[in-house]
């Protein structure tokens, strides 16, 4: 008797430590509840944790103050070459040290000397790394449609890839800072508009 006893206690106590329970109705009723169902109990919670599960996190919001445009213009004339650069870009700063974004670029070169016109239509992402401050590292890939003539012979359109990494400098000048980076374009694809060399560019960032 008293193993049952303990037995039966033992049942109990071990049922109401699930967090449903279990019913078992002796006399079914087809237009009730079945005969074997479990029931949920209703979770309480408080208002002031429903209230603020219905308030969005303030780190998930936009902030347009974290928007950042920039880019590069070049134009370079002379009796050799004309050269015209054009390619804005915009991003958003991430953190205090990593801003990432897009942008699209136009270049167009002309050498007098060969008759010899290139077009570069193209769009590229870009991501920079501030390690200290002054100091910035860039990634930049990016992917052209190029065209052309030479001596007034079409050059037939093609695809032209390439990866820029950079490293430079930025000095604060009010809401922005003057910007100087050094690129290089490791694929190094035969028709790349930035050649087989380090080169550098000069722009301006805007914080908005």
């Amino acid at each position: 008797m008293k193993f049952f006893l303990s037995f039966f206690l033992g049942l109990s106590v071990t049922l109401t430590s699930f967090a449903q329970s279990f019913h078992y109705d002796t006399v079914p009723d087809p237009n009730k509840k079945p005969l074997f169902y479990y029931e949920t109990p209703v979770k309480q919670t408080n208002q002031s944790q429903q209230i603020e599960n219905k308030i969005p996190s303030e780190k998930s919001k936009f902030d347009k103050n974290k928007l950042v445009l920039g880019g590069s213009l070049g134009l370079n004339f002379s009796n050799y070459y004309t050269l015209i650069n054009i390619a804005p870009q915009i991003g958003y700063a991430l953190s205090s040290k990593f801003t990432a974004g897009a942008g699209i670029s136009y270049n167009y070169y002309h050498y007098n000397d060969y008759d010899e016109s290139y077009h570069y239509m193209g769009f590229n992402l870009f991501g920079r790394l501030n390690p200290i401050r002054y100091i910035s590292l860039q990634v930049q890939p990016e992917i052209y449609r190029m065209w052309g003539s030479i001596n007034d012979q079409s050059i037939k359109s093609r695809v032209i890839p390439c990866f820029l990494v950079g490293a430079g400098v930025n000095i604060p000048a009010g809401r922005g800072g003057i910007s100087t980076m050094f690129f290089y374009d490791v694929v190094q694809n035969n028709d790349s508009p930035y050649g087989n060399q380090v080169f550098y560019s000069i722009g301006y960032v805007f914080g908005f």
